[in-house]
């Protein structure tokens, strides 16, 4: 060996001992001593190799800042080196600056290829940024390359269902659900994604019904009396207006946590649908007391209230309802509001409501027929009873549920229109 290259060995054993002095101190968490020593060396002779141990140590220390400026002069002093790029990345993404951290990991991404973690963190970042569309788009091609990987199809299954692709969320967390998966969200997403895909006709919502059901208590196996799980089993069952076998996981919700107002409410709508008018009163009005301008509420009050004939009090609930509702159901309310008038015999504040509801939901065919009825029984005008019942026949067509009723009525009111000629 030349003298040359003993005494450049020589020069650099001092370099090589610093760094393994400062490794060891990292290794042990002195990152206060490291980060002096780093500082001392970067003065008298900086490298990329420094600079990235100090962003390190910075990061370390939770100085993010400080770690991206390093962890930047590192990548400017060697422009090829993917772990400083994956690095600076994740200072950026600690900070939420999504964007600086997607730029960073795009470039490694071109430098490597085929690396499966940069690849990965790249469409977790597009998740974080709630770029969803280029996220599902990298998950795929991860999937493509390894399509076993759990952790990965996680996120593909998020990014999948975010993209309004609930087939193929459904395949990736149903593989999840059979592995007996850790992961809570995968059952709670699941028993959402059949939810959204079982608002088609009654045999599909039959059908997801009993699937979400089943990945709910697959979840229960795994996470027995999970909170979140019991009230999905719940709000499952009311979504697909299974309200009796709603009930239950409701009131076990409700024993295990607080009384959250969305929960009461919901399960009181179970318990009027299951002619528990008086139970479902009581849980209403606490509802009512916790949030006095709700419309759902207030109509559920004055639902309960004309099912147990106290018409004064179901007409003032009504009337609240409608002070505070939104137009989707609006026309609802004032359909019972119109029923509640003619138990008390107000019939022309019957009609009124009745046109009301009709003008606010034109499908609602089977109100003329109500409007019909109401005329007769307010006795002012047969001839717009015979006027409705027509009208009533010719809108609802072959979906009259009151046809035969209706036809005798107008025969009926036609004999008596003649004889009072």
């Amino acid at each position: 060996m030349n003298l040359k290259l003993i005494l450049s060995l020589l020069l650099l054993l001092p370099l090589f001992a610093h760094s393994q002095q400062i490794d060891q101190l990292i290794l042990n968490r002195h990152y206060q001593e490291a980060l002096t020593q780093l500082d001392n060396q970067i003065s008298h002779q900086p490298s990329a190799a420094l600079y990235f141990k100090k962003g390190v140590v910075l990061e370390k220390m939770m100085d993010f800042v400080g770690a991206i400026k390093a962890l930047g002069n590192a990548c400017r002093m060697n422009t090829t080196e993917t772990t400083y790029l994956e690095e600076l990345a994740d200072a950026n993404s600690s900070l939420g600056n999504y964007m600086d951290a997607i730029a960073c990991l795009k470039q490694a991404v071109q430098l490597a290829p085929k690396n499966l973690v940069l690849q990965g963190k790249l469409a977790h970042t597009y998740l974080e940024l709630k770029a969803y569309h280029d996220a599902f788009d990298w998950y795929q091609k991860i999937y493509q390359q390894d399509s076993t990987n759990s952790y990965y199809n996680r996120y593909y299954a998020y990014a999948a269902y975010k993209n309004g692709k609930l087939g193929l969320a459904a395949i990736l967390y149903e593989q999840m659900v059979h592995d007996h998966s850790r992961d809570l969200n995968s059952y709670l997403n699941l028993a959402t994604i059949y939810g959204k895909l079982g608002m088609g006709s009654k045999t599909e919502r039959e059908n997801f019904e009993m699937k979400a059901e089943w990945a709910l208590y697959q979840g229960l196996k795994v996470f027995p009396r999970q909170p979140a799980l019991t009230l999905k089993l719940g709000d499952t069952y009311f979504l697909f207006k299974d309200y009796g076998r709603a009930q239950h996981p409701y009131e076990q919700y409700l024993a295990d946590n607080d009384s959250i107002f969305d929960v009461l409410k919901n399960y009181a709508i179970c318990l009027y649908f299951t002619d528990y008018e008086k139970d479902a009163l009581a849980i209403l009005q606490k509802c009512y007391q916790m949030n006095l301008n709700d419309p759902i509420v207030n109509f559920y009050l004055g639902a309960c209230y004309k099912k147990l004939k106290l018409f004064p009090e179901s007409e003032g609930y009504l009337l609240l309802a409608i002070e505070s509702a939104t137009p989707s159901y609006l026309a609802e309310i004032y359909h019972h509001l119109g029923q509640v008038y003619g138990l008390e015999r107000k019939y022309k504040e019957s009609i009124d409501a009745y046109k009301k509801a009709m003008e606010l939901d034109p499908m609602k065919v089977e109100l003329l027929f109500q409007i019909a009825t109401t005329y007769e029984e307010y006795n002012f005008n047969k001839t717009l009873a015979l006027n409705y019942y027509k009208m009533y026949l010719k809108e609802a067509g072959d979906q009259a549920r009151n046809a035969d009723y209706a036809l005798d009525r107008i025969k009926k009111i036609k004999e008596d229109l003649f004889f009072e000629k």
